[in-house]
């Protein structure tokens, strides 16, 4: 939903598979958006809004400086921000962890069920984190790509998960 400028060449790519499993209830919510400034045309379902915009969907979360959104006539929705940074939040299904992105420009694209981070961008999923110059999340294969402008270099930190105590005899103690 998120336009983002291309970047130039990329000479470090790297995939990483962090499955987020979003608040799927959160797509059937409605979607309020708060803004200083806002135009709405209804012919073509497109709304430019300018200035601490606020949209919030369910548990979704995203502020950004300029956001266009709009919606084709199958009900796709395209979103392209920009902000100093734009932040992105939302909880995670059957998990305590919400999952938090930022980044200078976006990118989302319902239809194909792409997110594009692009310049200074990160996400992170409880303490692991994906940090890029340009991160693309496909949200129905949970897959990541993270890559970096010439000269830059992706990090990836994965904390380990907490291992359950097992007894002498075998047994959980969990």
């Amino acid at each position: 939903m998120f336009q983002i400028n291309v970047l130039p060449v990329l000479v470090l790519a790297c995939s990483l598979s962090l499955p987020a499993f979003a608040e799927q209830a959160d797509r059937e919510k409605p979607m309020n958006i708060t803004a200083d400034n806002c135009n709405f045309d209804q012919k073509t379902s497109k709304s430019i809004c300018t200035s601490n915009v606020v949209v919030v969907q369910g548990s979704m979360t995203i502020r950004a400086d300029r956001l266009v959104i709009s919606q084709d006539a199958d009900g796709n929705q395209f979103a392209q921000g920009e902000g100093k940074p734009v932040r992105f939040r939302q909880k995670l299904d059957k998990s305590p962890d919400w999952l938090e992105a930022e980044s200078l420009r976006f990118d989302y694209d319902s239809k194909k069920g792409f997110l594009q981070l692009f310049d200074k961008a990160w996400v992170k999923k409880g303490q692991d984190v994906v940090v890029g110059d340009h991160i693309t999340y496909d949200l129905k294969t949970e897959l990541y790509q993270a890559t970096s402008n010439p000269g830059g270099r992706v990090n990836i930190t994965i904390v380990p998960k907490a291992k359950e105590e097992k007894p002498q005899d075998g047994k959980s103690t969990q």
